[in-house]
């Protein structure tokens, strides 16, 4: 880490585009050059620096923008999704993706991803972008951004702590990924036994769109004023002073539209949920709402959705799905055996956001004007 306090003496302001250049070669033909990756802006995980999925060139793609190793993805629709990444591999990504290098000697290319991570950069990015439903920022916009550029001995001292909390960043992204697939591990193996009967879920449940609510309105913090969670598409949004009162507690809530469209969440309390979500309505007896979340949550629902730009989850695709449905007394037992491997992910998700605190925190005394 810093042994030093950061000093901004002798640092220069410059362009982003004085230090950075914009990668244009292109492949006409990945699979006969040889290219076995594809990326688009679906396989980069905001704050994730690694590319941990892409699709096969040899499935088909119309992508052709080449990009190389150790250069940086920057995507430049949505910038408001904060998706930056380092190639460590050769591949061809989408046009929605720009693939960033140094220029010149003036940058050190290993502090190239962390300057695009700051909150300065997106700010300008989203800043600079246009259009309604799939907003664009510029080559132009994004050269014009200006920051306090380092000398290169400064520099070498910054990629050396910002690629420790990296690299303890990634590790604990691994402790969670293996929290993740034990968790699925353990509930296939528990309702594996063949003599469990399966039903339709539309048989044992009903669902209902939620209600619209202003949730850039909304304080994103609990208080004693706005004490209820609302609940979207990707979990808590903000707090509200009321919940929806057809809304059953506990509540199982779906992702219905965008990006977390499938995507299953539970609340233990009353709540609001927003028209981006479906909410269990009510289900069967022989259900408890924590094993039935557990079902929903592994037929992967995302993988479902209809249409194309703009995901959809409707009711009818996910009452088509049959679910186990054994005993509540085997239900009991996965529901305890899965709340102890959820306490565990937890504690790596917590350490996982102090973690992402302090590099961001890092960052911020880095690269603040």
């Amino acid at each position: 880490m810093l042994e030093r306090p950061i000093s901004k003496v002798g640092w220069t302001r410059v362009a982003f585009g004085d230090v950075v250049r914009l990668s244009k070669a292109r492949v006409a033909d990945p699979e006969a050059a040889g290219i076995e990756r594809v990326v688009g802006l679906e396989h980069i995980e905001p704050g994730d620096l690694r590319i941990r999925r892409w699709g096969d060139v040899a499935d088909g793609t119309t992508f052709t923008t080449l990009f190389k190793q150790g250069q940086v993805l920057f995507g430049k629709r949505r910038a408001y999704q904060r998706k930056v990444a380092v190639a460590d591999f050769e591949g061809v990504c989408s046009g929605d993706i720009y693939v960033l290098e140094p220029a010149n000697d003036r940058l050190m290319p290993e502090l190239l991803p962390f300057l695009c991570q700051t909150d300065a950069f997106f700010d300008h990015a989203v800043g600079t972008s246009a259009g309604s439903l799939s907003p664009r920022t510029n080559w132009t916009s994004l050269a014009s951004f200006e920051f306090l550029l380092p000398p290169i001995q400064e520099q070498a001292r910054l990629v050396e702590a910002l690629s420790a909390f990296r690299t303890l960043h990634e590790k604990l992204n691994e402790a969670t990924l293996s929290s993740q697939m034990l968790r699925e591990a353990a509930f296939a193996s528990a309702i594996s036994d063949s003599t469990i009967d399966r039903e339709e879920i539309g048989k044992l449940a009903k669902f209902s769109s939620g209600k619209l609510i202003r949730v850039s309105d909304l304080p994103k913090s609990r208080s004693e004023l706005f004490p209820i969670p609302v609940v979207g598409g990707n979990g808590v949004a903000g707090y509200s002073d009321q919940p929806l009162e057809e809304v059953p507690s506990p509540c199982i809530a779906i992702g219905r539209v965008g990006e977390y469209c499938g995507a299953v969440h539970f609340i233990d309390e009353p709540c609001w949920v927003t028209d981006n979500a479906l909410y269990v309505k009510s289900h069967s007896d022989r259900l408890k709402s924590r094993y039935f979340e557990l079902c929903l949550q592994n037929l992967h629902l995302n993988g479902h959705a209809t249409g194309g730009a703009q995901p959809l989850m409707t009711q009818s695709i996910i009452n088509r799905f049959k679910i186990p449905v054994p005993t509540v007394e085997k239900q009991h037992e996965i529901i305890s055996a899965d709340l102890a491997i959820t306490a565990s992910l937890d504690a790596v998700l917590r350490r996982l956001a102090s973690v992402r605190y302090l590099g961001k925190e890092l960052l911020l005394k880095c690269f603040e004007s």
